[in-house]
């Protein structure tokens, strides 16, 4: 994976999935342009308007605990935020349900302890996913995280698990 550069958008505090995409959305279809129309609506009122949070143009989420936890494994979730060009998500924890989805959509889940503190929304940030180095260059200060796992790196790369199994089946390579 390549350096990723970009603002980002901090979250006040614990985000629920159940306010990145409320109630409502969750029987629309799963895709990306689709959910990400009321991505965080939940959240913030000034993000309750149709792409109300898409139209900042971030690059990161940065949160604190548990990130995308309380509820259901709606798959909306990540799709949205895919959707609304995000590109990373860096907080203390995750929700182990939303942790697995990302996974499974290719979208980074960057845990990174004390990031929340450090970080203002509009920052410029800088992702090294190869060292796990993320360097907020607004302020110089630099955060280590664990480089995702190699297989997860390369569902990622791929854009996620269905189109990773659909190279290795193309290509007549096995899988895992």
């Amino acid at each position: 994976m390549s350096k990723i550069e970009g603002t980002c958008w901090v979250a006040d505090d614990y985000v629920m999935a159940y306010d990145i995409i409320i109630q409502e959305y969750w029987t629309s279809a799963i895709d990306p342009e689709d959910n990400s129309l009321w991505v965080m609506a939940g959240v913030k009122d000034a993000f309750n308007k149709e792409n109300g949070f898409k139209d900042n143009g971030y690059t990161f989420i940065v949160a604190a605990h548990n990130f995308a936890g309380g509820g259901k494994s709606i798959e909306h979730v990540v799709a949205g935020l895919i959707g609304a060009g995000i590109q990373a998500v860096f907080a203390d924890s995750f929700a182990r349900l939303q942790f697995r989805n990302a996974i499974n959509y290719g979208l980074p889940f960057i845990t990174s302890k004390g990031i929340a503190e450090h970080c203002k929304t509009g920052d410029t940030l800088s992702y090294e996913p190869d060292s796990g180095i993320i360097t907020n260059m607004t302020n110089g200060t630099e955060f280590s995280s664990v480089p995702p796992a190699p297989f997860v790196a390369e569902v990622s790369a791929a854009g996620g698990l269905m189109n990773y199994v659909r190279e290795k089946i193309n290509k007549g390579e096995a899988i895992g």
